[in-house]
């Protein structure tokens, strides 16, 4: 456990939140402090050392962590870099392969042409309930989305050309589908659900942050898996109001059952020049 005097001494350190480069220089101070203590390997100690030095917008975010992320500083750092810088694993570079030999001659076969150059697609979320007279734009706050019916205040977007990541225009935080609570589990039969959200949004466990805009109307669909069962995103939104809720049922016929004022939803993606 940190004490007082592990804490005294670094009243100048502290992370508000406010940059990526804030972000980077508090983990690296946290991690030098651990090392001089001899607490590098300690993540529990460390997790309780950082804590005192959030502020202001961190300080906030922090106190929405789930306990597990909150007391373990492997996770926390983690979090933090996936929140304020937006960083996520460098894809592997892998070497080009050398020119194919004909026989053994010295002649090369003509080098393969470079695979195509990936296009982006660059829109808005269009929301529409089954009635059709629900509708609105999805919006993404810094954890959850919800359905607002101001244009003014959709989220854009940019897809793909195979429309398999979503990712909020010049950012590099995934749209995921996450369980709503810890305990929230895929099993037919019960009235569990999940919420659009940002990866690393204080939630349950992650069910997908893979999607796909398909047809001539440019649908988005999304497929859940956890625990070895997988079954097809729907979604259910809110009948009422200028900001309405948006959910990923696991059984629909059992949620719209036990929740009144929902109705199914269909996304569509919706292009800009």
């Amino acid at each position: 456990m940190a004490s007082q005097s592990d804490i005294a001494g670094f009243d100048e350190l502290h992370f508000t939140g406010e940059s990526a480069e804030e972000a980077e220089d508090f983990i690296q101070a946290v991690n030098k402090r651990a090392y001089a203590a001899g607490k590098q390997k300690d993540n529990a100690w460390i997790a309780e050392f950082a804590y005192p030095f959030f502020s202001r917008k961190a300080l906030r975010w922090y106190e929405d962590l789930d306990e597990e992320i909150q007391n373990d500083w492997k996770l926390l750092k983690r979090a933090i870099l996936a929140e304020f810088t937006g960083r996520q694993p460098a894809p592997s570079t892998v070497p080009s392969a050398a020119p194919a030999v004909i026989g053994s001659s010295s002649r090369y076969l003509p080098a393969a042409p470079p695979p195509p150059a990936v296009t982006k697609m660059i829109g808005r979320i269009r929301v529409e309930g089954e009635d059709r007279a629900v509708k609105g734009y999805l919006t993404l706050t810094t954890t959850f989305a919800f359905v607002s019916e101001k244009i003014s205040d959709a989220s854009v977007f940019e897809a793909d050309s195979s429309g398999q990541v979503l990712r909020i225009k010049g950012e590099e935080k995934s749209l995921a589908i996450k369980a709503a609570a810890g305990s929230f589990y895929l099993h037919p039969g019960v009235s569990h659900f999940g919420y659009i959200a940002t990866p690393s949004a204080p939630f349950g466990p992650q069910w997908s942050n893979i999607w796909s805009v398909t047809g001539d109307s440019n649908v988005v669909t999304s497929s859940l898996e956890a625990n070895g069962r997988k079954c097809d995103a729907k979604f259910v939104t809110t009948k009422s109001g200028v900001r309405k809720s948006i959910y990923v049922p696991v059984d629909m016929d059992k949620f719209l059952a036990e929740f009144e004022n929902y109705t199914v939803a269909t996304l569509y993606f919706e292009t800009m020049c």
